[in-house]
């Protein structure tokens, strides 16, 4: 028993544990993300060709930090995140040009194929028997700067390899996420406009306009869902072409690092010249990584962030109503009990309006059975003066309404009886007289019911007596028609599209677009452009060992 205990316990701290292990997690992983997003906003942004041919500068946050989307100046903005790019093309344009010039005249003017005296232009060879050609010292420090560089390639190709793959599955799970949010929500309404169609709901009259609104709703989500699923589908398929290709551009580039490694390692020139003319074209490659994924990351960090909430929890700091994105499709939600939708909105007043009604016409039922009284004879003694008897006890103080319901069809009691003739002993014996004559008969054995629903589930004791029975049924199956039409709405409906659920949907996205993504998008970032400076490096060592490495052309000693 103590073992076992014992192993509860430690299962127990190690759940805690892991469990506080994956908080700081998630905690750090926002944090970083905070980090991020704050320092892509802290960087300049500008335009020129919308802005008459003059460099200037644009403020920052999304579309230059309005409140209002209406106000944004779409091509100013796009124009601004596009141009942060423009430094990383040129260079890699300048790196593309260049490398081809540089290779094309490299044996005439830019220093020769050969171990030869003059800089640019080749003049006469070295001869290493009387001392000419490159020092071995100079030649190992060479490939040690070569190793170095390699080794750093190795780590951010790891890196931004880690970077691609998750910023791959949040692209895909961010689509998945929005699919299947309008795919449960759809479902959700066909079902409850299934249930509405029920003959009991019949009788009210606002449900054919509930009806038709749901449907238009419904035929608008199903647009949306296909059109949604083609976008999804094409986002998906764009993005998996863009893996593959940043993947087998990483792997090339590594491959090409690693070959100009071994040629330093065991003296290989021709492997270096080769790897080093490739080069002219991976270099660009990866600049154009770069200049795609960073002004992404700019928009990413623009849409997350608040623009003048800088201080409180990160969740805050990510996001709040001042965003204008959020402002524009969520500003009714600063209530969590609105409707995010003028249209839901006016469905949800109709149907409002509707169990109003139905509420109203119940109560109506039971404010009549409040009335009906009947005679009553002390002791079941026809000699003795009848007296008028409520066969329902309504709650004097109690006004029926949508919250006091309950207490009328719950808490009423009901005062049931039979009836015998009043020439006999025996009460419910109507066999002695005309039972068709109502001045034949008497009422006799009143007893009390709890409530209208007792009575209503055939608890009535007198069953027979269909007067009280069948007010009980009516009025209690009008109620339960009721209240399953406001846990449909309650229930079922109002928190598809309450913002309290929508909220909690948009936490969701907004923990995979604003952290997830984030963190992932700059993991492809910076490494690809330390990447593409190695590689700009290794192509020059490579070059140079495309003579040093072989070991004809070493001075002799």
């Amino acid at each position: 028993m103590i073992i076992k205990l014992n192993k509860f316990i430690t299962l127990l701290i190690l759940l805690i544990i892991i469990n506080c292990n994956f908080q700081i997690v998630k905690a750090d992983a926002e944090s970083k993300a905070l980090d991020i997003i704050n320092r892509y906003r802290d960087i300049g942004r500008y335009t020129f060709f919308t802005t008459d041919g003059h460099l200037e500068h644009y403020p920052e946050g999304f579309c230059g930090g309005i409140q209002d989307l209406n106000d944004c100046k779409w091509n100013e903005y796009i124009e601004a995140v596009i141009l942060l790019s423009a430094i990383a093309l040129v260079i890699g344009a300048i790196t593309l040009i260049f490398g081809i010039i540089f290779w094309i005249f490299r044996c005439i003017c830019f220093g020769g194929c050969n171990a030869t005296h003059g800089f640019f232009c080749p003049k006469t060879r070295y001869d290493p028997d009387i001392g000419e050609g490159y020092k071995s010292g100079s030649v190992f420090i060479l490939k040690i700067v070569t190793l170095v560089m390699v080794a750093g390639c190795v780590a951010v190709f790891i890196t931004a390899l880690k970077g691609n793959s998750s910023t791959t599955s949040g692209i895909n799970n961010l689509s998945d996420t929005i699919f299947n949010k309008t795919s449960y929500i759809l479902d959700e309404l066909v079902q409850i406009s299934i249930e509405l169609n029920q003959t009991k709901y019949e009788q009210f009259g606002e449900r054919v306009e509930i009806q038709n609104q749901l449907n238009q709703i419904i035929d608008y989500g199903n647009d949306i869902e296909s059109k949604g699923e083609t976008v999804s589908d094409n986002a998906k398929d764009v993005n998996a072409i863009r893996n593959k290709i940043i993947v087998i551009g990483l792997v090339f580039c590594v491959i090409n690092a690693g070959t100009i490694g071994v040629a330093a390692l065991f003296g290989l020139p021709s492997m270096a010249r080769s790897a080093a003319m490739s080069l002219v074209f991976l270099i660009p490659f990866m600049w154009i990584v770069f200049s795609v994924h960073y002004p992404i990351n700019s928009v990413v960090a623009d849409i997350c962030m608040s623009y003048n909430n800088n201080t409180g929890s990160i969740e805050q700091q990510l996001a709040n109503y001042t965003n204008p994105i959020v402002s524009e499709i969520f500003g009714t939600c600063q209530d969590a009990n609105n409707f995010n939708s003028s249209a839901l909105k006016n469905l949800d007043t109709t149907v409002v309006n509707l169990i109003q009604n139905a509420t109203s016409s119940t109560c109506d039922k039971i404010n009549d059975a409040c009335q009906v009284t009947f005679p009553r004879y002390p002791n079941d003694d026809q000699t003795e003066t009848p007296y008028n008897q409520n066969v329902l006890d309504c709650p004097p103080s109690i006004t029926c309404g949508n919250s006091t319901i309950g207490i009328y069809i719950y808490n009423s009691t009901i005062h049931n009886f039979q009836y015998k003739c009043k020439n006999s002993n025996n009460c419910g014996d109507t066999s002695t007289c005309d039972a068709s004559n109502p001045l034949n008969l008497m009422t006799c054995g009143w007893v009390n019911v709890t409530s209208i629903n007792e009575c209503s589930q055939g608890n009535c004791i007198y069953n027979n007596n269909t007067q009280v029975t069948d007010a009980a049924k009516d009025i209690v199956n009008f109620y339960d028609i009721l209240t399953s039409l406001i846990n449909i709405w309650t229930q079922q409906f109002s928190p598809l599209f309450k913002c309290s659920s929508i909220l909690s949907f948009i936490d969701d996205v907004q923990n995979i677009v604003c952290v997830d993504e984030v963190n992932a998008l700059d993991l492809i970032v910076a490494p690809t452009a330390v990447f593409a400076i190695l590689l700009t490096g290794l192509g020059i060592t490579g070059v140079l060992g495309s003579k040093r490495f072989d070991s004809k052309m070493r001075a002799k000693k």
